[in-house]
């Protein structure tokens, strides 16, 4: 009968240390769903599809036709790829080289995609498309 006893209270005692062990899991919901990284689309960069979204969400505040802050346009496209050249104000702005401001002035760089679709329709000649 002890014998009996101590059976069940060892066995009770094995159940209960396993529901603890396992019962308490902890994971990180970022590690088991992690967000779809942002794939930077450079394969069909367009002045009308490409860059003016990112002028409009970075430059035209305060380079557009009614400030010309900087002497800087960039609210069309006459102005904007008269700038648009290999070592032209646009290129050494955004790319935070040469003797210009960086822009934007007083913020963050532009992101490594918007800058690296500025570049691409900069060397192919600025093509209004």
């Amino acid at each position: 009968m002890i014998y009996m006893k101590n059976v069940i209270r060892l066995a009770s005692l094995l159940l209960l240390i396993s529901i603890t062990l396992t019962g308490c899991y902890y994971d990180k919901e970022n590690e088991l769903y992690p967000s779809p990284k942002t794939v930077c689309d450079t394969t069909h960069v367009t002045y009308s599809k490409s860059i003016v979204p990112i002028m409009v969400a970075n430059c035209n505040v305060c380079h557009s036709t009614a400030l010309q802050q900087g002497y800087i346009i960039t609210d069309t496209y006459n102005y904007l790829s008269g700038l648009a050249s290999p070592d032209g104000p646009l290129y050494n702005g955004i790319n935070w080289v040469g003797g210009v401001s960086k822009m934007p002035k007083g913020g963050a760089k532009l992101s490594d995609c918007d800058v690296a679709k500025i570049n691409i329709w900069i060397r192919a000649g600025a093509p209004n498309n």
